[in-house]
């Protein structure tokens, strides 16, 4: 059903008491691809994601020439890249790649070793995020690259052509302060090769950059890499249950601490609510009493939509620091989320000059029902939907743009 410009109503719910499975991560799959693309050999990726993200990065790869068998969530990749780009067709090639980060900025980067001419066609706000300190290094590898900024959606976005060439130098600086995702791109495209980096402004999102080079280290020794539950997608459900009742996410067996979302499970620990791996997977309850969250946005910005409405559910104080780097997202979700919060009548204050949110949250109030046309940012759509959960339900937009991380999220509310 396409959802997209109609308004789905979101029934509460008095209790959550579920067991459900949970999306694989699209962070590990997208990496693992880039890998597979580059290494070729029958390299196989096991649990793939089925978000959009994914899907938008495999269809750009059989475009320039990359072949890949797929049966269920397992791809193989029977060559590799830029050796492919003699069974594309023609020299100047259109890709439609959608709105991921990692979808357009590990292809870029993998892009630029090849000698084709490669323009490139984002969706949604994409166009609009930052991707200056990607393009910088890879024009000191001599591949030319034109940036459009005038938004014309009949314009290629990026249009380049390598190969990238490492006759001028062998090592790189490269600008982390927007996003980690940039180091990323380089460190996987091109993980065959010399050329070292150095990361500077590294302020957020660390730990993706450590599960880029545990990737890289894992294909290098497996021709196989098997993708891991998403726990950013396992952070609604488990927001629920902590609040309403009781989760069993029954594909979920051990934590992964290379995906920076997972902290989630300790802050509900410490929240005071119960979270345990038992044999039929991760089990998540209601505490007695929630205690409420202090929290660095910048070590897991993608986490601050589930926390706020979780704070705003938790009696007394909560303190969100470190909060600009959730400008940079497919929205800019600070203002998204506090647009939001606004909405429901949630209690909150910024300060811009300390970088600090606190949401004064309680467990007895019932947030009024509402009409809801967030941004389409699958996030804040997810965490609109929370909101209405938890109250007294209500209409919202733009639903359909869930798909590019959880496709199954609104059945999972049912």
């Amino acid at each position: 059903m396409n959802l997209e410009n109609s308004p789905f109503k979101v029934q509460p719910l008095l209790t959550f008491d579920k067991e459900i499975t949970i999306p694989t991560s699209k962070s590990h799959s997208n990496r693992a691809l880039i890998l597979g693309a580059v290494r070729g050999e029958n390299f196989k990726v096991r649990n793939l994601s089925d978000s959009t993200d994914v899907t938008n990065l495999l269809n750009a790869f059989k475009k320039i020439g990359l072949k890949i068998e797929q049966s269920g969530s397992t791809v193989t990749f029977l060559n590799s890249f830029p050796d492919c780009e003699k069974d594309s067709v023609g020299n100047v090639i259109e890709l439609h790649t959608g709105d991921g980060g990692t979808t357009n900025r590990f292809l870029i980067a993998l892009l630029s070793r090849g000698k084709k001419e490669y323009q490139i066609f984002p969706t949604e706000k994409m166009s609009e995020r930052p991707i200056e300190d990607l393009i910088n290094p890879l024009k000191k590898l001599s591949v030319n690259i034109v940036h459009n900024v005038s938004g014309d959606s009949k314009t290629p976005w990026i249009t380049l052509k390598g190969p990238a060439s490492m006759y001028n130098t062998t090592k790189l600086e490269i600008d982390c302060k927007k996003s980690t995702q940039f180091a990323s791109a380089m460190m996987l495209a091109f993980s065959k090769i010399p050329l070292q980096f150095e990361f500077i402004n590294l302020h957020a999102s660390e730990a993706y950059l450590k599960m880029t080079s545990m990737v890289i280290k894992k294909s290098l020794e497996s021709n196989s890499y098997t993708i891991p539950v998403d726990f950013s997608s396992l952070g609604y459900p488990a927001a629920l249950a902590a609040l309403m009742g009781r989760v069993l996410i029954t594909n979920c067996h051990e934590l992964d601490m290379y995906q920076a979302d997972s902290v989630f499970i300790e802050v509900l620990k410490t929240s005071g609510a119960t979270c345990s791996f038992t044999a039929n997977g991760l089990e998540i309850k209601k505490g007695d009493k929630l205690n409420p969250v202090t929290f660095d946005v910048s070590t897991a910005p993608d986490l601050f939509p589930t926390l706020a409405f979780f704070a705003a559910h938790v009696d007394g104080v909560n303190h969100f620091s470190n909060m600009e780097i959730l400008k940079f997202k497919e929205s800019d979700r600070l203002q998204e989320m506090t647009n939001l919060m606004k909405t429901f009548g949630v209690e909150m204050h910024y300060s811009p000059i300390e970088d600090v949110l606190t949401i004064t949250g309680s467990s007895q109030k019932k947030y009024q029902q509402s009409t809801i046309k967030p941004a389409r940012d699958h996030r804040i759509v997810m965490a609109a939907a929370l909101f209405m959960t938890k109250n007294a339900g209500g209409e919202l937009f733009e639903t359909d743009c869930v798909e590019k991380s959880f496709p199954k999220f609104f059945t999972l509310l049912k």
